[in-house]
């Protein structure tokens, strides 16, 4: 039975990977900002199921969420990252204080997790972090710079933790999920109340204001939870799991893209190198 840690349960993606972690059998500490939010699962699941508040934009409320686990089961076995929020704006468009907020909640409070629960990973060599980052990691979207650059940073950091970490028995894995039929693009996109006249022509492809509601993202967040557990599972797991035929489809266009800019920019490339021949004739 292995101890699950995930944040950000009260809907989508974040209820989708707590039911599947309970529905298999497994304990899980459930988190929303507000313990109200997620107490369903404690009583659905009385012996298996947590309910913990945190809020990721407050980082004083981390550390005793992650003792409050501690305390209840033992330990965490694995950490799931899945909480945040998007942005959007063009990068002149972007608000200083929203974007602190943003990296806050997409990057820094996550990184603070995983640095709380490492050590009891690392004494017993074993655990799994799982970083929920986006397709918006691995290509730069329209009205998207901020967001993507916050879950880039996630991405890289735990490229790095992945090979920190291996050694001591912890696996390290990121999610990326396409669209999904979530509240993300709702009230948890957030938006910057400053705009740019120059920008207007683009406006109504990153604007939430100028966007309609829609309900038709290909992503079903409960399957996609289904999923992200039954992969971490394995022994041959990834370190990147894409999820949604979007997110599939955009990875491969974007890494097609990169690798043909990497051959014809080849030559240029290796000229860059220190010239040994010229330095042994001068």
């Amino acid at each position: 039975m292995q101890i699950w840690f995930i944040t950000g349960c009260s809907s989508g993606l974040g209820k989708g990977i707590a039911d599947a972690v309970l529905e298999r059998g497994d304990c899980a500490v459930v988190t929303a900002r507000r313990r109200e939010d997620v107490m369903h699962f404690e009583e659905e699941w009385p012996e298996t199921a947590m309910a913990a508040a945190l809020n990721l934009s407050k980082p004083e409320t981390l550390e005793p969420a992650v003792r409050q686990a501690e305390k209840r089961f033992g330990h965490i076995d694995i950490l799931v990252n899945n909480a945040g929020h998007g942005y959007r704006a063009a990068i002149e468009e972007g608000d200083p204080a929203q974007i602190k907020q943003l990296f806050t909640d997409d990057f820094y409070s996550p990184m603070e997790l995983i640095r709380l629960v490492l050590p009891s990973m690392r004494g017993r060599r074993h655990g799994m972090i799982i970083n929920v980052s986006s397709i918006g990691a691995v290509r730069g979207a329209l009205g998207n710079g901020w967001y993507s650059a916050a879950k880039g940073a996630l991405e890289l950091a735990s490229e790095s933790l992945a090979l920190e970490t291996a050694g001591f028995g912890i696996r390290v894995m990121l999610a990326e999920p396409g669209a999904m039929r979530t509240g993300f693009f709702g009230d948890r996109l957030q938006k910057s109340e400053k705009t740019i006249s120059a920008y207007d022509s683009l406006a109504s492809r990153y604007r939430p204001q100028a966007m309609p509601a829609r309900h038709d993202q290909p992503g079903d967040p409960a399957r996609c939870g289904r999923i992200l557990v039954s992969t971490a599972m394995r022994e041959d797991a990834p370190f990147r799991l894409l999820l949604g035929s979007d997110a599939a489809e955009a990875a491969k266009k974007t890494l097609q893209n990169r690798l043909e800019e990497l051959r014809r920019w080849k030559a240029a490339s290796r000229q860059a190198d220190y010239d040994k021949e010229s330095s042994r004739r001068g």
